[in-house]
């Protein structure tokens, strides 16, 4: 009998099922649906400086205040997904990115729209934890690290689509309608989430109680839990900087309001490519090997971008090479943290290295804010966040996988 069973094991190890399959999609899915709400604010930013009189620094904070929310999806609510299972904590999620973004339609004062992101932002975090995990054990085995990273290719794939609506609806129908849409596309996810993403508890874990933060800091995950939250804080304030910004400062080198937008959309273009790319490498070179490599050359692109003067189709293939480097290595470092971590305590590690991440994630586009305020170059600008880009490749390499993933690879 034990015999069968493993041997029924070690099928499902490597073999794709068509509930896996169904589960992955969903997760890239949901992943859309973040990458509409999370980039949606950067592409109504400058309408909303204008119709509200917003400086700079009051526009970081209106950034930030989504990934404070992420933090606390991420830190408080994620690991719940744990102890009760993936899908009533993702369907919670869902449900507080939808409430936020349609009551976000009828904000009236920039604080409304803060408290609002907030409790988007709590949904979003929430559910990138718990897709991590969920479709690290929908794979199989050895395909882990390739189904994490499609997985986070959903973000950018829906923010190129976003930005080229909004290119084209916010002049005609403003900004709140872009908020509306929002909210109902993750709406119309519930049903799908409640009918594909399994009812029972991953692998039969989380009956016997809570898991405890401290697990991550056993002796054999201590050294990997404190370079993943490095790599996670240092790579989303580079990241979220640039996702929060680049339309503006994109106008700021002198384009118009629409080809800011286009900048921004062109970004997520290769950030798209670069994620897929990544994906697939990871199936011959381990991701905290890739990583590196690729945010190295990120931070060349962001010096080019903001050191020489460019014509538009120039800047638009610098934009897209940034996209395809910085963002592809950054979601390289989502398959890092699901195969560092075995099952029981997957969503609680990634969940609590996107809650400290976002620390991270909250001053790199209030630092943004500040230093423009401050009329900084462009070129010192992105200088000034290659030392983070940095260090988040030198933790990314620094993060040992579980010894259960060494022997499946």
């Amino acid at each position: 009998m034990k015999t069968a069973g493993h041997a029924g094991s070690a099928e499902a190890a490597t073999r794709w099922t068509p509930a896996g399959l169904a589960t992955v999609t969903l997760c890239f899915i949901i992943n859309m649906a973040d990458g509409v709400d999370v980039t949606i604010l950067s592409y109504i930013a400058p309408r909303l400086q204008s119709e509200w009189t917003l400086d700079s620094e009051t526009l970081g904070l209106l950034f930030s205040a989504g990934l404070l929310g992420m933090a606390i999806g991420g830190m408080l609510v994620a690991p719940q997904a744990d102890r009760f299972g993936r899908r009533p904590v993702i369907l919670v999620a869902l449900a507080c990115m939808s409430v936020g973004s349609l009551a976000c339609t009828y904000a009236q004062h920039w604080t409304q729209l803060l408290v609002l992101r907030v409790l988007v932002g709590t949904g979003i975090g929430t559910v990138l934890a718990a897709m991590a995990a969920l479709a690290a054990e929908s794979a199989p085995a050895r395909h882990r690290d390739l189904a994490v990273g499609i997985v986070q290719a959903g973000y950018p794939f829906a923010a190129i689509f976003s930005g080229l609506f909004a290119a084209h609806l916010l002049p005609v129908y403003g900004w709140r309608v872009m908020m509306f849409g929002a909210g109902l596309l993750t709406l119309v996810l519930m049903p799908a989430a409640w009918a594909i993403i399994p009812g029972r508890r991953a692998g039969g874990f989380g009956a016997a109680g809570k898991v405890r933060l401290g697990e991550l800091f056993a002796p054999e995950y201590r050294a990997r839990t404190f370079a993943l939250w490095g790599a996670v804080f240092f790579g989303l304030m580079v990241l979220y900087f640039i996702v929060s910004w680049i339309p503006k400062l994109a106008i700021e080198a002198g384009l118009s309001e629409a080809n800011g937008i286009y900048v921004g959309a062109i970004y997520n273009v290769g950030a798209f490519a670069g994620t897929s790319l990544m994906s697939v490498l990871t199936t011959w070179v381990r991701p905290r090997v890739l990583v590196p490599v690729m945010l190295t050359g990120a931070g060349a692109a962001l010096l080019v971008f903001g050191g020489i003067a460019m014509p538009i189709a120039l800047m638009l293939v610098v934009a897209t090479l940034i996209g395809i480097l910085l963002q592809g290595g950054y979601n390289g470092v989502w398959p890092i943290a699901a195969a560092a971590y075995p099952a029981p305590i997957r969503a609680t590690a990634v969940g609590w290295a996107i809650g400290v991440g976002r620390a991270g994630a909250i001053a790199g586009p209030f630092m943004g804010g500040v230093l423009l305020a401050a009329h900084v170059s462009l070129f010192m600008l992105f200088l000034a966040f290659c030392l983070p880009l940095a260090a988040c490749a030198l933790c990314a390499a620094l993060v040992q996988r579980d010894a259960s993933e060494e022997r499946i690879n």
